[in-house]
């Protein structure tokens, strides 16, 4: 009897163990299952979000360019100039090159300089004959040196040229203090002066001269000075050479002479027995002495002649007035002539010079 009791608990115990570890096996896998759904479903849901964020982006553009105005128009994005900077950048002795492109109505400007980064460049136009403006425009040096600029052609006959120029005095103070408050550091032949407020100043200026009539894609180079100052230059006994030349419309008179920079010259003509008038031109003298004037071809004559002519006024520049005195008195040589007017009598200067047609 004790062993059938003892038995039957052994069977029981048996029997609890078998059923307790069971339930722990089939626990453990269900939660090893329920995880893996987990993961499952989280992976499923993020594949969702990236899916709906995608459309989302796509839906936006779709929308941005259903809301842009007008038609599509082909676009390059174009990266800023290099800037490896020239090996002579910054030296006093500047140099200011480049190029025009006629480009239909348009005159596009490519340059290189030695010029700091950040230096203003400006342009103005001329025509003889003309009066022009709204052909301005500035633009700033980029950090190797090069500058562009893009200006509307003039609806002209006569040579349009174009004045690249870098004056310091409207500069930020960094480039004041490299070249001089009013460019008095400035060296080299792209260096002019010029009067403002009675006092001379400095500027680098380059010229390019561009055929009205000039087919799209002409390219025209701006010129390189070359200077030929005599070692009379600036004395008070003036010469002058003149050159002629000319074409189907006007006649040029290209001189060198020992004229000061910024003197102004005259062209006039005298054409014997006739009533003329609007056949004058005018200039200031180059920094070496030398200037050019232009007519227009005066109609149906046989010979007339061309002024040159150096009349001292009130105008003159301050170092003209010293050189030349203000009346023209310490002018010497044989070009001097007296010109009387209504208020005082000055010395001038005047060469003829006969043309024959």
């Amino acid at each position: 009897m004790k062993k059938e009791r003892w038995l039957g608990l052994i069977i029981l115990v048996l029997s609890l163990s078998l059923f307790g570890c069971g339930q722990a096996t089939e626990t453990s896998t269900d939660a090893t299952a329920k995880q893996e759904q987990g993961e499952t479903a989280k992976a499923d849901q993020k594949q969702t979000e990236q899916a709906e964020q995608s459309a989302g982006e796509e839906g936006e553009q779709e929308a941005a360019e259903a809301e842009l105005p007008g038609e599509p128009v082909e676009f390059e994005v174009v990266s800023t100039a290099s800037e490896d900077a020239p090996e002579d950048q910054g030296n006093l002795d500047v140099r200011l090159e480049g190029e025009i492109t006629v480009n239909g109505k348009n005159l596009i400007i490519k340059g290189q300089s030695n010029l700091l980064p950040g230096t203003e460049i400006s342009n103005d136009v001329n025509v003889k004959g003309y009066n022009v403006w709204g052909y301005n425009e500035e633009t700033e040096v980029a950090g190797d040196g090069s500058f562009e600029l893009e200006i509307k052609k003039p609806d002209v006959k006569n040579t349009i040229q174009v004045e690249l120029y870098f004056k310091p005095e409207f500069q930020s103070e960094r480039i004041k203090k490299a070249y001089g408050e009013n460019g008095e550091k400035l060296t080299g032949p792209y260096v002019y002066q010029y009067l403002d407020s009675d006092e001379i100043k400095y500027k680098a200026a380059a010229y390019a001269y561009v055929d009205p009539e000039a087919a799209d894609g002409t390219k025209v180079a701006f010129e390189t000075p070359k200077w030929d100052k005599p070692d009379d230059y600036g004395q008070p006994t003036i010469w002058i050479k003149p050159t002629v030349s000319k074409d189907e419309k006007h006649l040029y008179v290209t001189a060198k002479s020992n004229l000061l920079e910024g003197t102004e010259v005259k062209a006039n003509i005298d054409i014997p027995d006739h009533w003329h008038y609007g056949y004058t031109d005018n200039t200031q003298v180059n920094p070496d002495g030398s200037f050019m004037l232009q007519i227009e071809h005066p109609k149906d004559v046989e010979m007339y002649y061309f002024l040159i002519q150096f009349v001292p006024d009130d105008d003159m520049w301050p170092t003209v007035t010293e050189a030349y005195g203000a009346k023209g008195e310490k002018l010497k040589g044989d070009l001097v002539k007296v010109k009387d007017t209504n208020d005082e009598t000055v010395n001038m200067i005047e060469m003829k010079v006969k043309i024959t047609p």
